[in-house]
């Protein structure tokens, strides 16, 4: 059954959303992070300025080491301690932990981040992600300020990178790479703000099947066209957007005389108290009227 949602619903929904949830966002992480595992697949602690492929497992504490002690996809939290191993699903998990942290950093950075699209998102916790953001930085300011075109020019300055190697395919995923595709995607916003058109940096919207616009946008799942800005146009009317979506499924906004106890009791087995909180980074049970839980 189609569900409509409000636009009001529809901004709850998208400020609720993450990018942890993006599976095309959390391969990029992947392939931009260093990744080292053993034969049976566990994940080992290295050092990530180890120039050797593979890096070194790091055991021993008299091993000179130039970086940082890292472990999983590029995580530097107390599990990449001397000689430690992890499964793969812990790995995933830190990454999850990994960029809600530089998701919320980048919030705080940029006020603006919820109406921004999702390629422009991407790009900013991206860069946050690799400490490139911080505030009073000349490209920071200038998105804050509206001001794409000057965020693009400034973005790249400063950096003692070779930027020259981003269009070699053997520098593919390095930092110059990561950089340039960021400020690509800068540069496509500053244009399409002028209603200009650029190709597009976001690898869900190439279009190499001769597919319209529209035909893209009605194939993708509710969740996707809402994030989208270039899909609204089919699928807005003058009093709603019909997304399909039914907002309730995966978030709740608290009500007056709400606990978790009791709004665990509104949904199926599979959602408890614990569920809850771990999936909204909850370390009590206390919650305010308004706030919006995501429950699966």
């Amino acid at each position: 059954m189609k569900i409509i949602i409000t636009e009001s619903q529809l901004n709850l929904l998208l400020e609720a959303s993450s990018l942890i949830d993006d599976t095309d966002f959390r391969e990029t992480i992947k392939s931009y992070e260093n990744k080292v595992v053993d034969p049976s697949g566990k994940h080992y602690v290295f050092d990530d300025k180890d120039p050797k492929n593979p890096k070194t497992f790091v055991n021993t504490p008299s091993k000179k080491r130039g970086g940082t002690l890292t472990i999983g996809w590029g995580h530097t939290g107390p599990e990449a301690k001397l000689g430690n191993k992890i499964s793969n699903a812990e790995a995933e998990r830190l990454l999850t932990s990994d960029i809600k942290k530089e998701e919320d950093k980048t919030k705080m950075l940029f006020p603006k981040y919820n109406t921004f699209p999702m390629y422009i998102k991407k790009a900013l916790v991206n860069s946050v992600y690799r400490g490139e953001a911080k505030k009073g930085y000349e490209w920071v300011v200038a998105i804050n300020d509206g001001n794409w075109n000057k965020a693009a020019e400034k973005y790249l300055q400063g950096w003692d990178i070779d930027f020259s190697q981003a269009n070699d395919p053997k520098y593919k995923g390095g930092v110059a790479d990561r950089m340039v595709t960021n400020q690509e995607a800068f540069k496509q916003y500053a244009n399409e703000l002028k209603g200009g058109k650029t190709p597009t940096t976001d690898k869900k919207q190439n279009n190499n099947s001769g597919e319209t616009e529209k035909q893209r946008c009605l194939k993708m799942t509710p969740l996707e066209a809402a994030k989208r800005p270039e899909c609204d146009k089919y699928f807005k009317s003058d009093y709603n957007m019909d997304y399909g979506y039914d907002f309730s499924k995966e978030f709740y906004v608290v009500k007056p005389g709400d606990s978790l106890s009791k709004i665990a009791s509104k949904y199926d087995k599979t959602v408890t108290v614990d569920t809850i909180k771990k999936l909204n980074n909850l370390k009590s049970d206390n919650i305010e009227v308004g706030q919006k839980l995501k429950i699966k």
